[in-house]
């Protein structure tokens, strides 16, 4: 009877402190909706020539109410609309007012709407099952608008491209234009990828990115749009993976989803990520980054052409959603760029709006524009990977990577321990929720003495290699533990020894061949393939190309407590010892290249 009542007022002390903390999240989110709408007013009386039509209750095809603002120009006639669908909040997001202040003056209508579940809206929030038919309901309802002449683009950044993607997958006809960006997170099994929403590398939960994005912004109706404050060690840390979140915030989201069902294909096809099945019309221009998900955004691109939509990619040298920012800076990460290399592309989007609505000229677009970092320039392709690039295989050896297979077995072994887990350094991160985690391409120098950290060097290159497509590697592994992890970074060595990442890739041991399980026998060696991320980077002669083998990368991606257990589920780290065999039949690392100087 004492412990049911001690459990009866812990649950009530519980709740207490969940209903304190929604009342003073509550009153902070108040202050900024104060602050957000005060600015959104003085936004909206410096426009000009301006027929605004605030709080539109468009009805999606089961009824639920989504709360669209209308920005339309006073000149009279029917005109083209620019659509943005989003779940931030449509008066206080600043990528709104960029495309507002952009198409406005040009005569076009602005949209934007809040999505299904977020802020004004009615129903129930998820990336993205709706996403499709509740933008084809808003095209619909555009269309037949007498202001409208029943042409649409629609335009954004990261959520605001992904749902662009599924938008297009109903090919509606008025549906003329598409520019997602940083939209890579859309792919779902195309091409054997499994990425849905950017939560997932080689099957390994992306932590960082996936719990700052869902305990900030996962509320699942307009009454918890408040974000908590984050304990970012904590939240992170926390284990049982699946409950990371939920230690932060005591509303449901769709994180415990995210982290137990990737084996769940039924799941992923409902949540309407792209596959190999879709099939796309809508004239696009796709623009990302390399440490963004180009990758993903580049096979993106060749199924919608494959599948019969025209259109072109391009992709730059910077992180999430960045177009001169990194030319402003003057670097991205550690690596250096010109700022005369900028281009406008607010210019080039403004462009291909005027083409495919209005049928302005054609814009001057390759199919493929990459920035080549290394070299610091722009480059046109007709393919990606451009037609003339070659393969380079370069082995593991006890030496390093080397050009000839070893004519001796060997291997290289390291201890893994998940309590200890290799820090993260820069990659293709984002939303984290912390200012401080830089990402791009860092020196690596600060890890490099782990001995949880293999390292293969190559000798001085004789010459400049221009790496331009993926990167791959095959390596023969064995490990004392039915599951673990291979991270794989990919650095540019310089003389002074600064070793800065070109890309980076990763796989769980039991997704090695596709989301249904295999788990390891301990001590059986497997021949497991991971992928890097696509990249161009040209290496100066006299570098040299360095290798890191790790089993963790930490907190971008989610440890391996290499217990065999469900990943969402496990709470006990478990010491593995993994070895790297070298040799005639070892390991191997591929490189996509163009032969030249």
């Amino acid at each position: 009877m004492g412990r049911a009542l001690m459990v009866v007022l812990g649950g009530a002390m519980l709740l207490a402190g969940a209903a304190g903390w929604w009342q003073r999240a509550a009153l902070k989110d108040i202050a900024r909706t104060g602050k957000a709408a005060w600015e959104h007013r003085r936004f909206v009386a410096d426009l000009p020539g301006l027929d605004t039509r605030q709080q539109v209750m468009i009805a999606a095809r089961d009824g639920t109410p989504l709360a669209t603002d209308l920005y339309l120009p006073v000149r009279g006639g029917p005109v083209p609309t620019i659509l943005i669908r989003l779940p931030y909040g449509k008066r206080g997001y600043g990528e709104v007012r960029r495309w507002i202040r952009l198409f406005l003056p040009e005569g076009y209508g602005v949209a934007v709407q809040d999505m299904r579940g977020r802020h004004a809206s009615g129903g129930t929030f998820a990336p993205w099952p709706h996403a499709q038919d509740d933008g084809a309901a808003t095209l619909d309802w555009i269309a037949a608008q007498g202001w409208s002449d029943g042409q649409v683009g629609t335009i954004g950044c990261s959520a605001l491209g992904e749902s662009q993607l599924m938008l297009a997958r109903a090919r509606h006809p008025a549906h003329r234009a598409m520019i997602p960006m940083g939209a890579g997170g859309a792919i779902g099994s195309l091409g054997g990828n499994h990425g849905y929403f950017g939560a997932y590398e080689g099957g390994i939960f992306a932590l960082s990115t996936g719990f700052g994005w869902f305990a900030q912004f996962g509320g699942k109706d307009g009454q918890h749009m408040a974000a908590p404050p984050l304990d970012l060690p904590q939240g992170l840390a926390h284990l049982p993976l699946r409950d990371a979140v939920a230690s932060q915030r005591p509303d449901p989201t769709d994180f415990e989803a995210f982290t137990t069902r990737f084996e769940d294909r039924q799941f992923w096809a409902r949540m309407g990520y792209v596959t190999d099945e879709d099939r796309f019309a809508t004239p696009f221009v796709l623009h990302d980054n390399w440490y963004d998900g180009a990758r993903e955004t580049l096979a993106l691109a060749a199924h919608m052409r494959a599948t019969g939509a025209p259109g072109q990619v391009i992709i730059g040298p910077g992180l999430h959603c960045e177009t001169s920012e990194p030319f402003a800076r003057g670097a991205v990460g550690d690596t250096a760029l010109d700022p005369a290399q900028d281009r406008d592309m607010d210019a080039i989007f403004l462009a291909v709006m005027e083409h495919r609505l209005r049928g302005g000229p054609v814009p001057d677009l390759p199919p493929v524009l990459y920035y080549l970092l290394g070299a610091d320039r722009w480059r046109a392709a007709e393919t990606w990977p451009p037609a003339a690039t070659r393969e380079a295989v370069l082995f593991l050896g006890h030496r390093g990577l080397v050009q000839q297979p070893p004519e001796t077995r060997g291997e290289q072994r390291f201890a893994a321990d998940p309590a200890d887990p290799v820090p993260s350094l820069g990659g293709a991160i984002c939303c984290t929720g912390d200012p401080q985690m830089r990402a791009g391409p860092l020196d690596q120098r600060a890890i490099e003495g782990r001995e949880d950290l293999l390292i293969f060097d190559s000798a001085p290159l004789r010459a400049p290699l221009t790496l331009a497509g993926p990167i791959h590697a095959d390596l023969r592994v064995s490990v004392t533990a039915p599951d673990a992890d291979l991270v794989l970074r990919l650095t540019d060595v310089d003389a002074q020894g600064r070793s800065i990442t070109i890309q980076e890739g990763a796989l769980r041991l039991r997704y090695r061949d596709g989301p249904v399980p295999a788990l390891l026998t301990p001590g059986r060696p497997v021949t497991a393939r991971v992928a890097l991320r696509d990249i161009a980077y040209r290496v100066p002669a006299g570098h040299r190309l360095r290798l890191h083998v790790a089993a963790s990368s930490f907190p971008r991606l989610a440890r391996n407590l290499q217990g065999g257990g469900d990943p969402a589920l496990e709470t006990r780290p478990q010491v593995a010892e993994i070895a790297i065999a070298t040799g005639p039949q070892g390991s191997r690392l591929v490189l996509t290249h163009l032969p030249e100087g």
